[in-house]
C-alpha cells in the first residue's frame, strides 16, 4: 500500500511539474492557432477604420461642395434682388433661364447631399 501511494504521489508530482512548465511556455509562436477570433476582430477593426476614413473624406468633399454651392446661391440671390427693382425685358429672360438651369443643378446636388448626410448620421 505504501508503494502504491508513493508511486501515485511521484506521478502526481511529475504531472504537476509538466503542467507548470507547459503553462509557462511562450504563446507567441502559435498565436494564429490559439486565437483565431482575436485576429478576425483585428481585421474587422482595420476594415472599419478604413471605411470610416473613406466616409470622412467623402464628408469633407461634400462640405467643400456645400460651401461652393452656398456662395453661388448668395450670388444668384443678390442678382435676383437687383432685378426686382428693374424693368423686365430680354436681359431678364436670359438671366432667368440661366438662374433656372443653375437652380435645377443645385436641387439635384442638394438631394444627393441630404441623402449622403442621412446615411452618414446613421453610420455614426
Amino acid at each position: 500500500m505504501r508503494k502504491i501511494i508513493g508511486i501515485f504521489l511521484a506521478v502526481c508530482f511529475v504531472l504537476s511539474v509538466t503542467v507548470a512548465s507547459v503553462s509557462a511556455a511562450p504563446w507567441d509562436k502559435d498565436k494564429n492557432k490559439r486565437d483565431d477570433g482575436k485576429n478576425r476582430f483585428d481585421n474587422d477593426k482595420k476594415k472599419f477604420d478604413n471605411d470610416r476614413k473613406k466616409f470622412d473624406n467623402d464628408r469633407k468633399k461634400w462640405d467643400n461642395d456645400r460651401k461652393k454651392w452656398d456662395n453661388d446661391r448668395k450670388k444668384w440671390d443678390n442678382d435676383r434682388k437687383k432685378w426686382n427693382f428693374k424693368k423686365h425685358g430680354n436681359d431678364y429672360k436670359r438671366w432667368n433661364i440661366q438662374y433656372m438651369k443653375w437652380y435645377q443643378m443645385y436641387m439635384k446636388w442638394l438631394f444627393g447631399y441630404n441623402k449622403f448626410f442621412g446615411s452618414y448620421h446613421k453610420y455614426y
